[in-house]
């Protein structure tokens, strides 16, 4: 019985892939904004709203949605002839074809998901497009991606390396994954924002290659930590010596970044915050777990991160982990703490 139910299923999900299938020839942004000019962007927070920004410098008409209304209120004021106001996620489904979200964890993602392919009507003249720009597990986006396909829509999985200011600079790279059928529209709304890296059919594929990444990044930053906890603890300038390395042998954007952030203890919110660092290595590890490859480092960075986290930094930059490995050297950090979360309360962002 289970067997004819499978197959019954996957010959579903067959015949409403098929569906989409005819549309391809159409599947361009262009077709897409004359049968519905309003692209629908959830999630405004320090990324979001970034995005939404420069969609609108572009010409794009947005239909936006967040829990903090005074994000979608600013907006507005500065983009009136370019960004409504969507009162609601199913608002967003049935006014719009292409939806963007950038959303902080699997469950956020998972939810809103659901919620849109519910609400999408059923004679819409072209598939429903879910862009989804969020780090998550490349096994959430794998389910997500088979329950659109059963309902003749599609996601996407386009996960980003960027901060704010990346964004902000158009400087951006998308991994984009997912059917072939929808991924030109994506490209050409993610295009003018920065790079767009096509990852192939598998969509759950540009996740796995955010958490390799993102990975690097915290094996970076924890490897900046120790080497200027060595420098300080021999009374060697740990600032000239993070200039020395970030202009020489280590002259690179993650080194430069995050050199300057971890030598000069200056963790304040801005960019990427510390807990959800501590998510995406915990997403590294049930990844490496799936396919058991061992991580040695990694087990590092949870117990750091964790760590950390215990310690009230979790508004803190993901970089502040640095502190905790000066601390672990002996090294006394207390004016920086303070100094750090003063300016969080204050506002004051890096």
């Amino acid at each position: 019985i289970n067997n004819k139910m499978n197959k019954t299923i996957k010959l579903i999900n067959q015949l409403n892939f098929n569906i989409i299938k005819r549309f391809q020839s159409i599947l361009t942004l262009s077709n897409y904004k004359s049968i519905n000019d309003s692209i629908g962007l959830i999630g405004l927070g320090q990324m979001g709203s970034k995005m939404a920004n420069k969609l609108a410098e572009d010409g794009n008409k947005l239909i936006v949605y967040d829990i903090n209304e005074d994000s979608i209120i600013q907006l507005i004021q500065k983009y009136p002839n370019n960004i409504s106001n969507g009162k609601s996620i199913s608002d967003l489904a049935k006014k719009c074809s292409i939806v963007i979200s950038i959303l902080p964890n699997d469950k956020i993602v998972s939810d809103i998901s659901n919620e849109l392919i519910d609400n999408v009507e059923s004679d819409k003249v072209v598939p429903f497009i879910h862009i989804s720009c969020s780090t998550i597990s490349p096994l959430t986006s794998r389910h997500l991606d088979s329950v659109y396909k059963s309902k003749g829509s599609i996601y996407l999985s386009s996960p980003v390396f960027a901060r704010p200011d990346g964004i902000a600079s158009r400087q951006a790279t998308w991994m984009l994954s997912g059917s072939e059928i929808g991924k030109s529209v994506a490209t050409e709304v993610l295009q003018s924002i920065g790079n767009v890296v096509d990852f192939g059919d598998d969509v759950g594929s540009s996740n796995v290659v955010k958490l390799c990444g993102n990975f690097l990044i915290a094996s970076t930053i924890e490897s900046l930590g120790e080497a200027m906890a060595l420098a300080e603890k021999h009374n060697v300038d740990r600032k000239k010596v993070m200039d020395l390395l970030s202009s020489t042998i280590f002259n690179c954007l993650i080194y430069k970044g995050y050199g300057q952030r971890v030598s000069e203890r200056d963790h304040r919110a801005g960019g990427f915050s510390l807990e959800l660092g501590l998510k995406d290595v915990t997403l590294v590890s049930q990844a490496a777990r799936q396919v058991d490859v061992p991580m040695p480092v990694l087990s590092v960075l949870l117990d750091r991160y964790t760590s950390s986290k215990a310690k009230g930094r979790a508004d803190m930059d993901w970089s502040a982990i640095g502190l905790a490995i000066a601390e672990d050297a002996g090294i006394d950090v207390t004016e920086d703490i303070i100094k750090n979360k003063d300016a969080i309360k204050k506002g004051l962002k890096y």
